[in-house]
This record gives structure tokens, sequence and C-alpha cells, in this order.
């Protein structure tokens, strides 16, 4: 997760280590997450495997099956990440994917801007204001606290 400087969520991060997924699957996962009423209300919401990154944003969550605004390439874009931890996006679950993941978000919080203006790929993450947010962002991982 990633907060503001008052301590407010803007961003949710679901990390699962199941291969093969698509966008069905991710509005589906999201929409049960909402149903249930686990999640704290946050404008930005983030469903990582090691094949897709999902991410909406979201004014009013609504358990609706809505689909991901945006879908990345992770084992493109996560790529460096799987090889400083010496992983493969095939083999890599659990806690090593939360890892990389935070490790890519800490990253992209110091650097996004740049990248973005230089990987058009990259362009949904800084025009939905994503990267804005997370640059005076505090970046938190349930695996290293």
């Amino acid at each position: 997760m990633a907060y503001d400087q008052l301590g407010e969520p803007i961003l949710l991060a679901e990390v699962k280590g199941i291969h093969h997924t698509s966008d069905q699957w991710a509005a589906r996962f999201r929409r049960n997450l909402l149903a249930h009423g686990t999640l704290p209300r946050a404008p930005f919401f983030l469903i990582a495997t090691p094949e897709h990154m999902y991410f909406w944003r979201q004014e009013d969550p609504a358990p609706d099956e809505e689909p991901p605004q945006f879908t990345l390439d992770a084992t493109h874009e996560l790529k460096p990440y799987f090889e400083r931890f010496n992983q493969t996006p095939e083999r890599t679950g659990g806690q090593a994917l939360e890892l990389i993941l935070y490790s890519w978000l800490v990253d992209l919080a110091q650097s996004g801007q740049l990248r973005a203006k230089e990987d058009p790929s990259l362009r949904w993450l800084s025009e939905s204001g994503l990267l804005g947010a997370l640059r005076s962002a505090r970046i938190e991982s349930s695996t290293l606290q």
C-alpha cells in the first residue's frame, strides 16, 4: 500500500502468484474484494501477478465487475527486479513477488515521471495521477513489516 502525507491510502495493491490471468479475471477478483467490504478507500487500485499488473483509478469504487483501466506486462516491466532477486515470472509468487512489486513501486515513486516520458507504455500511470501521488507517498509492504 501507499499512503499520502496524512496517512490516507492512495494505492491499494493486491499481489497474487497466479498465472494465465486476464482483464476479466482481474475485474472479477476486484469485484469480489469490494463486495466483501474489506478494502479501505483509495484512489488507485492495483492487482499484480507475475505476468500482468492491472490498474484502476477509482473515484467511488462500487462492487461492479469493471475491467482494469490499464494493464501492464509485468514480465517486461518487472524484468530487472526478477533478475535482481534471482527469480523468474514462472517461479515467482508470495513474498518474493511482494518484494519485487515493492521495489518497483519505490523506484517508480522516485523516477516514474521521467520513465513515463521516455516509455509510452507507462503514460497511463502519469496521466491518471498515480505517479504524482506516489512521488510523495510512503510505500509499505506487509512482507517487510
